[in-house]
C-alpha cells in the first residue's frame, strides 16, 4: 500500500488543458492569425511549454499573450474536478494518505481554482514551478513533494495525465498512473514505464491500496 499520493493538476485534477487550447486559439483567431493545431498544442503539455510560449509571443506580443493565461487563469475557477481524482481524494482522506500537488505551473496562478474546488481540505503541499529550478519532464517537482511529504519515492503513487509528467514522475523512483485526457490520450506512452492507464477510482482504489 502507499502512503501518499502525489497529483499533477493542469489536465490531472482537472481538463484545464483543453480550455487553455480553446482560449489560445480564439486569441489568434480574433487577431486575424492561424490557429495552432493539437498536435502542436499536445507537444507542450506537462512541462514549461517554452516553444509554446515563444510563438505566442512572437505571434500576439508580449502583453496579448498575457491576456491569455489572464483569462485562462480567471475561468479556470469554474472547471470542475474530474470525478475519479475527487473520489479518490475521498478516499486518501479518509484513511489519513497524506496528498501533495506537484505542477509545472504557477502557484499563484493555479491557487484560485485550487481554493474555489476545495482543494485545501484534501492537500496541505503544493509544489509549484517557482520552487525549481526545472520543471517536467525533470524529476525535480516530484522529489521536492516526496521531500515535503517525509516518505521515500517508493512510498508515493503519482496521478498524471501527460508523458513529460509521467516520465517526472518514474524518473524520481515514483510508481505513476497515467490517466489521460482529450489532449493526452495520443502521446506517446511507450518510453514510459508507467503502472496503470486510465484507470478507473475503483480500479486504482483495489490494485493500489486494498491489494492483499
Amino acid at each position: 500500500m502507499y502512503r501518499a499520493v502525489i497529483f499533477d493538476f493542469d489536465g490531472t485534477i482537472i481538463d484545464t488543458e483543453k480550455h487553455l487550447f480553446q482560449i489560445i486559439n480564439k486569441h489568434l483567431k480574433q487577431n486575424g492569425l492561424t490557429e495552432i493545431s493539437l498536435d502542436y498544442y499536445r507537444q507542450s503539455i506537462g512541462g514549461a511549454a517554452t516553444e509554446l510560449h515563444n510563438y505566442l509571443e512572437n505571434q500576439l506580443g508580449i502583453d496579448n499573450k498575457q491576456k491569455i493565461y489572464e483569462e485562462h487563469n480567471l475561468t479556470s475557477v469554474d472547471l470542475p474536478i474530474i470525478a475519479d481524482v475527487k473520489q479518490l481524494m475521498d478516499y486518501c482522506k479518509k484513511r489519513h494518505i497524506p496528498m501533495a500537488v506537484a505542477t509545472s505551473s504557477y502557484r499563484k496562478d493555479i491557487l484560485p481554482t485550487f481554493k474555489n474546488l476545495g482543494l485545501d481540505a484534501y492537500i496541505e503541499i503544493i509544489v509549484a514551478r517557482e520552487d525549481v529550478e526545472s520543471v517536467k519532464p525533470d524529476p525535480e517537482l516530484y522529489l521536492t513533494a516526496v521531500q515535503q511529504l517525509n516518505y521515500a519515492p517508493g512510498n508515493c503513487l503519482a496521478i498524471e495525465d501527460s508523458v513529460n509528467g509521467a516520465t517526472a514522475a518514474v524518473t524520481a523512483g515514483l510508481d505513476v498512473i497515467v490517466n489521460t485526457n482529450e489532449m493526452t490520450e495520443q502521446q506517446d506512452f511507450s518510453k514510459v514505464a508507467y503502472s496503470g492507464r486510465d484507470l478507473t477510482v475503483n480500479e486504482m482504489i483495489a490494485s493500489y491500496f486494498e491489494k492483499k
